[in-house]
């Protein structure tokens, strides 16, 4: 069976999307299959919901953008964080980040997910790539020259055949499961509550993260008074937290995060997503790759799960373009073993990263506490610690 495209990229959302435009730069034949029913329309970014989450982008992931030409479109939604605030609940000491420590304009931006799928919806229908909206993955067959992934639609079905099939399709990926790859997982028997509020006296351009106990919370700014709050809590307690009123809520997060900012007000519509840490056993097979959440989930502190999908673009991006130069199939296992080698310690450190820290800070006892506390206190006094960790979080920290 000829070959119809170079890749298949399976899933068109904040990490697939950006792949396939990459991709499509090179000049390559590229399909993007979405489960999504609806085509989307192309629009400004403007044009998409009222009050969505907002996501934590570093300046990785923003140089991703840029390079496959989206930059322009989203700059003018972004807000830039230049400062980022770490404390502990009940104890001293706070860890201050500076974009002057790293002598960059940001350490970071956030955007609205629905903007910043809006913006990848249009660039995506605007562009070369062969979209298949509303199709999911049921098979894939594999040979030496090519491999064959089946769809299903609601009337329909078809085979697409290419050189490459990679998953972008999250962390129940069908492609994973139809190539046969496994999972080790960790349920934190945590939930991640997801809420838009305004401040009354918000700081410009800073983040938060207060730990406690009972699970992190965080602060991204929307800009003006609005900000994402991310509070982290056991399964138990953020369904009892679903279900209260809009009052208690704010209240709740008020008497958790202290009064710096003044008031909580005008939250938002609640979104609860259960924390795991999921990694694949292995990144590839015959013909396939894993990127984003099909390879790795990890848990929400410090925002690396985005940030590290996308840094998973920016490598096989590299590593296809090389291959193109010299004349290697995309397909190839030699293509396939560089970009698994090339990741997979990123992958340890940042799986590391958000997993220590999760259990670290969920220490009771007072001793850990104050323990806590000393930490970040010499890290805020250490100017090589904290570039250190001012690197990891703008995803250039290597593996430590």
């Amino acid at each position: 069976m000829p070959r119809e495209f170079d890749c298949v990229v399976a899933g068109a959302g904040l990490v697939g999307a950006p792949l396939a435009l990459g991709l499509a730069r090179l000049g390559l034949k590229i399909a993007l299959v979405e489960q999504r029913v609806a085509r989307p329309a192309p629009s400004e970014p403007s044009a998409a919901g009222s009050d969505a989450r907002g996501l934590a982008l570093a300046r990785s992931s923003a140089r991703v953008l840029t390079d496959v030409g989206l930059w322009p479109v989203l700059a003018p939604h972004a807000t830039p964080i230049t400062t980022v605030k770490v404390s502990q609940r009940g104890h001293f000491g706070t860890l201050r980040l500076s974009h002057t420590d790293l002598g960059v304009e940001a350490l970071g931006y956030v955007w609205r997910a629905d903007h910043l799928q809006a913006a990848l919806d249009a660039a995506v229908l605007s562009s070369t790539v062969t979209r298949y909206w509303g199709a999911r993955v049921t098979g894939c067959d594999v040979t030496e020259t090519a491999a064959t992934v089946h769809l299903a639609t609601t009337d329909s079905s078809r085979a697409l055949s290419a050189a490459l099939v990679v998953a972008a399709d999250g962390v129940e990926s069908a492609v994973r499961r139809v190539a046969g790859i496994a999972v080790t997982r960790h349920a934190y028997a945590e939930t991640a509550i997801v809420a838009n509020v305004d401040v009354e006296r918000p700081a410009p351009n800073t983040a938060f993260e207060r730990f406690t106990t009972s699970g992190p919370l965080a602060l991204l700014p929307l800009g003006g008074r609005r900000y994402v709050a991310v509070r982290t809590a056991d399964t138990a307690t953020a369904q009892a937290l679903l279900a209260t009123t809009e009052s208690i809520y704010l209240a709740e997060l008020q008497q958790r995060f202290g009064d710096s900012l003044g008031a909580f007000s005008k939250l938002g519509p609640r979104q609860a997503h259960p924390l795991v840490l999921q990694r694949a056993t292995k990144l590839h097979a015959p013909r396939v790759l894993l990127v984003g959440n099909a390879a790795n989930t990890v848990h929400p502190n410090a925002a690396q799960g985005l940030n590290l999908g996308l840094r998973d673009c920016a490598v096989l991006l590299t590593s296809i373009a090389d291959a193109r130069m010299r004349g290697v199939d995309l397909g190839a296992t030699e293509l396939l073993q560089t970009y698994a080698k090339a990741r997979a310690a990123d992958h340890r450190a940042t799986a590391c990263f958000t997993d220590t820290i999760a259990r670290v800070f969920a220490l009771p006892s007072s001793v850990a506490g104050a323990t806590r506390a000393l930490g970040l206190i010499v890290v805020d006094r250490l100017p090589l610690l904290k570039r250190g960790l001012l690197q990891r979080l703008a995803g250039s920290g290597g593996a430590y």
